[in-house]
């Protein structure tokens, strides 16, 4: 298995974010977008009539998931922007759940980029896009190559450093298989063996503390 600070690695990229310019898009887009709050565990839908849109994440946290699985792609935690990284392009294949109680607004992707470009504010817009490009990408070079016993082990170390809210309502199992579709056996053998060995705490489920994973299984 690779060395800890490299399992680290793409936590550290995706929690990382350009803030900054985050915030500034936030402010340019805010008075064109229309405003509703979510409860937790809601799919919400990235098009409006085949029309790609633009999501301001202000409150709570949300996964961006793929229509033909349901695998989780990546997670986002507010405040932060969903639909401008691929400027709408092959939108309809995924969908967004709501992982705790949100607010959200919503614009199409065309009238936020001409919003963006009038503020001269593409700069901004490119750093969000590099920001989850390169966790995306750190994502795809963590996990081929690697067995499912690191794999599981790499999001463990993921679900920790969820929010509370996350990590106190997603049991263990659920984290894992909804991120790489391995069994339920596989998983749920590896859990088992890593809480026997007091290398996690999990409590009905839940996660509660990842200590030195061994290198093997």
């Amino acid at each position: 298995m690779n060395s800890d600070d490299n399992k680290m690695r793409y936590i550290q990229i995706r929690d990382n974010k350009p803030q900054e310019h985050i915030d500034k898009l936030i402010e340019i887009l805010t008075p064109l977008a229309s405003f509703k709050s979510y409860k937790q565990y809601r799919n919400i839908q990235l098009n409006n009539k085949n029309e790609p849109l633009c999501v301001l994440l202000t409150e709570g946290g949300a996964s961006v998931c793929r229509h033909k699985d349901g695998m989780v792609i990546t997670n986002a935690y507010a405040p932060t922007i969903l639909g401008l990284t691929a400027l709408g392009i092959m939108q309809s294949h995924y969908f967004l759940r709501t992982e705790t109680d949100v607010t959200l607004g919503m614009l199409p992707v065309e009238v936020a980029l001409e919003s963006i470009t009038q503020h001269n504010a593409l700069m901004d817009l490119m750093y969000l896009q590099a920001y989850f490009i390169h966790s995306l990408t750190e994502r795809e070079y963590a996990l081929p190559g690697i067995t499912i016993y690191e794999s599981i082990c790499l999001h463990l170390l993921q679900l920790m450093h969820e929010p509370d809210e996350i990590r106190q309502n997603t049991s263990a199992y659920t984290y894992i298989q909804e991120r790489t579709n391995f069994s339920r056996s596989r998983i749920m053998n590896i859990l088992s063996a890593l809480k026997q060995g007091e290398y996690i705490k999990m409590e009905n489920g839940k996660l509660q503390f990842v200590g030195k994973l061994p290198e093997r299984f």
